[in-house]
């Protein structure tokens, strides 16, 4: 596991790994990329995911704006081996689960939400140098 930059990033995440089984790794992307990340399956590239997911997350946010859906809140891609779980903490900032257990979505859902809503009131980017 590596050095987290952050203490409520930290306590986030201990919780998300305390309460969900088979964690991949958790990512905060901020709007310039990866702001901090827990990598658990060393054989993941996190570069590689952000690259391609968070254009991805982009048109479904659009999409969902466009269309007068409103904002998006959560987007789950689920794939033969894992679930990235992504959640909106303000408009440019996300947090994103991957899991290799497609069984505990429920709870890995109800588990990002809570991570994001602390992270949500320390302000939207919690590595901000004016809070």
């Amino acid at each position: 596991m590596e050095d987290l930059k952050q203490p409520g990033f930290r306590e986030a995440l201990e919780q998300l790994r305390k309460n969900v089984g088979n964690i991949q790794a958790v990512i905060f992307v901020g709007p310039e990329g990866v702001v901090d990340h827990l990598v658990e399956d060393s054989n993941l590239d996190i570069e590689t995911i952000v690259g391609e997911y968070i254009p991805l997350l982009h048109i479904a946010c659009s999409v969902s704006e466009d269309s007068g859906a409103g904002n998006l809140v959560e987007n789950i891609v689920v794939s033969e081996r894992s679930v990235m779980l992504a959640r909106c903490i303000s408009p440019k900032d996300y947090l994103i689960l991957l899991s290799r257990s497609q069984d505990q979505t429920g709870r890995a859902r109800y588990e990002l939400k809570r991570a994001a809503w602390k992270l949500q009131r320390q302000g939207s980017n919690p590595y901000s140098s004016t809070r």
